[in-house]
């Protein structure tokens, strides 16, 4: 048996390969996937016994960036929502499609799963109808198809998604119709929620060739199928959903991925806040008495705090309002003043 190649030496060659497709031309997202399929190919050979480690796995995640390494920026770039006239208008053409036969019943129902639940698409892909609990309108999300298997989802947890009232109606009349179309054929219906006509899991890229097909004929920009995942997840936080309600549906980890990610989306609240703000700090600053702004001052700061444009303060005492008081006293009441003026003369 040849002798195994040491990992040191193999790594640098994973590196350098990431590396010349960067500057090829390749964007990082490119990269990224060519990294992570050959860790999976490196991951075959570790489970036969023909190399004691992955040399691909981890690169350009340790003590420095590697060429597939993406920025927040640049991921959050990546993000690209639906508007909800967006929307409506790519489910409505979806229903169409299907009266005009150029889709099959399942895609509008997978779409709308899609849409309403913020799955991924390999999870909704994965679905079985032992996952959805109709009545108490949950579906259980515990495995994700990926390069058409069957595998744990992302975070290899599961986790209970909440189901819309309309979106579990369109399930329960998907479900009976192949209950239906099983018994005319005389045959048990599928356990997948989204079969194929073999009964297996339908295959993601036709999934998406539906999905494009579908946006051109509606006349929409161009979207990813993922960006079904940033519809519901900004559409949710733009309602003031909590953004750990939302990390739950999503199946992040934890709350801060979410944010990371979706903080644009947030609501701004109420821009009155900034007055209140300023009305606050106003009551609590002295104003100067008009007309006697030093030269080369700011009128406006020097008016409520007595400064110039620079920030830089003056010498308060020596500027006299035209009533006579001494600028920046303890009180703006007149007849006081005058009373304290008329015993210091």
């Amino acid at each position: 048996m040849p002798k195994e190649p040491r990992l040191e030496f193999l790594r640098p060659h994973v590196r350098a390969l990431l590396t010349r497709k960067r500057a090829e031309g390749l964007s990082k997202n490119s990269v990224r996937l060519i990294r992570a399929t050959l860790s999976a190919l490196l991951g075959d050979a570790v489970e036969e016994g023909l190399l004691s480690v992955n040399p691909a796995l981890g690169v350009g995640r340790h003590r420095r960036k590697g060429p597939d390494t993406i920025t927040v920026a640049e991921r959050q770039q990546t993000i690209r929502p639906m508007s909800c006239e967006q929307l409506a208008a790519f489910l409505a053409e979806a229903a169409r499609a299907v009266a005009r036969q150029d889709l099959a019943r399942r895609e509008p129902v997978l779409f709308l799963t899609l849409t309403d639940t913020g799955l991924r698409p390999g999870e909704a892909l994965a679905l079985r109808w032992a996952d959805l609990d109709l009545t108490g309108w949950t579906l259980r999300v515990e495995r994700a198809l990926s390069a058409r298997q069957v595998k744990t989802t992302k975070t290899e947890g599961t986790r209970f998604v909440d189901v819309t009232l309309r979106l579990a109606d369109a399930l329960s009349q998907w479900q009976a119709d192949l209950e239906a179309e099983a018994l005319l054929v005389a045959r048990e219906p599928s356990p997948w929620v989204f079969p194929s006509a073999a009964g297996t899991p339908l295959d993601a890229a036709n999934v998406a060739k539906a999905f494009r097909f579908i946006l051109r004929a509606a006349g929409l920009p161009r979207f990813r199928l993922y960006d079904l995942r940033h519809t519901f997840a900004s559409h949710l936080l733009a309602e003031g959903a909590p953004i750990t309600y939302v990390a739950a549906q999503l199946g992040h980890a934890k709350p801060t991925t979410t944010l990371l990610y979706y903080a644009h989306w947030l609501p701004r609240g109420d821009k009155h806040y900034v007055d209140r703000l300023a009305a606050a700090r106003e009551a609590a600053a002295p104003m100067a008495p008009p007309g006697t702004t030093p030269e080369g001052a700011s009128e406006i700061l020097w008016h409520h705090y007595g400064t110039t444009a620079t920030g830089t303060a003056e010498a308060a005492p020596e500027v006299v309002g035209k009533v006579g008081e001494p600028w920046r006293s303890r009180t703006s009441n007149l007849l006081i003043k005058s009373q304290l003026l008329c015993q210091l003369s």
